[in-house]
């Protein structure tokens, strides 16, 4: 064991130390779960982990507490990867948070940075968790969430505390079925094995509830219909009024993956609610849709990202990475057309259900690649963007079409502050000048933040 001094945060979240070996040589150690400023004696041991490469502390005690330490809500904060700031107060992760994103955005001026607006609620926020299968070489069954540091491992999850309470109870319920039952893991390397993932949701605004069984496409390992009917039984015994989806995953070496899914108990859609100005607008999505992941909190960062829109009437917006095009759908009541880009077909097909059940005649979706549809030369001249990427971000393509339409104005939001620092500062580079950056939290007891930045001509 031992004895080190923290003294910072790693981009991780993660607290950082300097040990020096008997030979004199100082390394860095990344100790999970610390606080700048305190002492702890841990166990030192060495990690290919992406997050912790080489040495990580696990804390055996902490002899000098950090006078912002609080006890951790959850009884798997020290091996689970999901949280990481459980044993800091909301209040400070916020302002770790503010204080990495002025840090990162150093080329912004201080006077166009908004106050961090926090979350709604610091628990039971989530809308959507994964859990993953998983079996050792012995036999022993595992269904949870990938333990810290450990580059895949599994454990059996007992509580979560981000999630609503039936979440972890249908949870711990079926990995009781799973365990009576004689169906296997999925194993990557052989191709073998039934159950793959388990994903759950609960919309915040409606109760919607949707539980998806992700099984594997290889016809040597089917899914029986006992099977299914057993647990079909099991969610509806612990989850109510839920929607239950069979998702298969088919992959052959050398092609796509392929998912095919099918119904299993309740209605097809699941429905969220977003309030922007006076109006409130529900839409359908199918259960496997994205959306926000903090329905509260939704609204928020929609309102938000249109107010620093500054709409007007006449206004052509452009919604790109649109997924069902929430963005565009709220926006449409403000401006004259919006023209929506997603390349996921099933979200495509989602915003024509919601903009013919909204019955929006000036909202437009384009199924394809951001990076190849705006090369059409017929498309009309853009005076708005709005983006929101995935967490790799823009792409050189994309920001080069983009460009082409040269909007007046871009709207960027990203769940990935670091690609979207070096996206901006393209944009820069092409002419454009931020306005204002609106971070919102929607990821308390985590690292992660959701950050708007508006740009202009």
């Amino acid at each position: 064991m031992t004895t080190l001094t923290i003294t910072e945060l790693t981009p991780e979240g993660w607290g950082k130390a300097s040990w020096e070996r008997p030979d004199g040589v100082i390394r860095p150690v990344t100790v999970p779960g610390s606080l700048p400023g305190e002492t702890v004696v841990c166990d030192l041991f060495h990690t290919r982990s992406k997050k912790a490469k080489g040495l990580l502390g696990k804390i055996v005690e902490v002899v000098t507490p950090s006078p912002f330490r609080i006890v951790p809500r959850c009884k798997h904060f020290s091996v689970c990867g999901g949280c990481t700031w459980q044993q800091m107060p909301y209040e400070n992760q916020l302002e770790e948070k503010y204080s990495t994103l002025k840090q990162l955005f150093d080329y912004i001026d201080d006077s166009l940075i908004h106050p961090i607006i926090p979350a709604p609620e610091a628990w039971a926020y989530r809308n959507k968790m994964e859990f993953t299968f998983s079996e050792d070489s012995k036999g022993q069954k595992f269904l949870g969430l990938i333990m810290r540091a450990s580059r895949g491992r599994v454990f059996t999850l007992e509580e979560c505390h981000l999630v609503q309470p039936w979440i972890s109870e249908t949870l711990q319920a079926i990995y009781k079925w799973w365990q009576e039952g004689h169906l296997q893991a999925f194993y990557a390397p052989k191709n073998s094995g039934q159950l793959r993932y388990l994903t759950m949701r609960e919309s915040q605004t409606t109760h919607d509830r949707v539980i998806i069984l992700t099984v594997s496409g290889n016809p040597d390992y089917p899914m029986k219909q006992a099977d299914l009917n057993s647990f079909v039984e099991v969610c509806k015994a612990h989850a109510g009024d839920v929607t239950v989806i069979l998702r298969i995953q088919q992959t052959h070496r050398g092609s796509q993956t392929q998912f095919f899914e099918m119904r299993l108990l309740g209605p097809d859609m699941f429905r969220e609610r977003v309030k922007v100005g006076s109006k409130e607008l529900e839409f359908h999505l199918s259960p496997s849709s994205f959306f926000q992941p903090n329905s509260k909190q939704a609204s928020t960062i929609y309102e938000r990202a249109l107010a620093l829109a500054n709409l007007q009437p006449d206004m052509v917006l452009y919604d790109l990475y649109a997924g069902i095009g929430i963005f565009g759908m709220c926006a449409a009541q403000f401006v004259k057309e919006v023209i929506a880009i997603e390349l996921s077909a099933d979200s495509a097909y989602d915003a024509k259900v919601n903009s013919d059940m909204l019955k929006l005649t000036n909202f437009r979706m384009i199924k394809g690649d951001v990076a190849t549809v705006l090369d059409d030369p017929s498309l009309p001249k853009a005076d708005v963007a709005i983006v929101d990427p995935p967490r790799n971000g823009l792409g050189d393509q994309a920001i080069k079409n983009i460009l082409k339409l040269q909007p007046h104005t871009i709207v960027y939001v990203s769940c990935n502050p670091k690609t979207q620092r070096e996206d901006v500062l393209k944009l820069i580079a092409a002419g454009y000048k931020v306005t204002a950056m609106q971070p919102i939290d929607q990821f308390a007891q985590t690292i992660h933040v959701e950050n708007i930045i508006a740009l202009s001509l």
